[in-house]
């Protein structure tokens, strides 16, 4: 039969185990944590890059319609204004309206829209009460309570990081697709453009 002392010494080292446990559950916890956040934070730079990508080739866009107006311009000296072989047609394409025609761009502002939208924030994950069943009322104890505490804000950290990141994925997965149609209409355009310009010179 164990002895008083003999049920101190089971009791501390089960409270030592478990102690260094708690230790290792939080170490593990903020790592992931720090990772999280780091990868938030690439993603974000990423959906940064995207979008400069996709206000170059609006611009681009732009200073297409414009060349087509001085081709226009010219085309009005020449036989070729009254057969239409030389007019802008790319821009009278489904393709073409369908990632620059009027409601084109209502998705790219609604991803600006969610992309400028503040981080989620939840509530405080810690359960009402001790996670620890306290025995024996000592600083072990204590620090025990404090770092599954601790656990508990970061996994609800971790449950907001990763709302942001799908919210994020699924805005650039959308971008990209778009970026690819506005790649394509612009290199038919530009080919189109220099067609003309061509037809110009001769």
């Amino acid at each position: 039969m164990d002895t008083p002392t003999d049920l101190d010494q089971r009791i501390d080292f089960v409270n030592n185990e478990t102690l260094e446990a708690t230790r290792r559950i939080r170490n593990v916890a903020e790592e992931t944590n720090d990772i999280g956040v780091s990868t938030l934070v690439a993603l974000n730079e990423q959906g940064e890059r995207l979008d400069n990508v996709e206000r170059r080739l609006d611009e681009m866009d732009v200073d297409l319609k414009q060349t087509d107006r001085h081709l226009n311009a010219l085309e009005k000296c020449c036989y070729c204004f009254s057969c239409g072989c030389c007019r802008a047609h790319v821009v009278k394409t489904k393709m073409y309206k369908k990632v620059y025609g009027k409601g084109a761009n209502i998705t790219a502002e609604e991803d600006a829209i969610v992309n400028q939208q503040p981080a989620s924030q939840s509530s405080s994950g810690r359960p009402n009460g001790p996670i620890i069943k306290s025995v024996t009322n000592d600083k072990k104890e204590e620090e025990m309570e404090e770092n599954m505490q601790a656990v508990s804000d970061v996994l609800t950290n971790l449950k907001s990081i990763a709302t942001d990141m799908g919210t994020e994925l699924d805005r650039q997965n959308a971008q990209i697709d778009r970026l690819e149609r506005k790649s394509d209409a612009n290199h038919i355009h530009t080919l189109e453009a220099n067609r003309r310009v061509r037809n110009q010179l001769h």
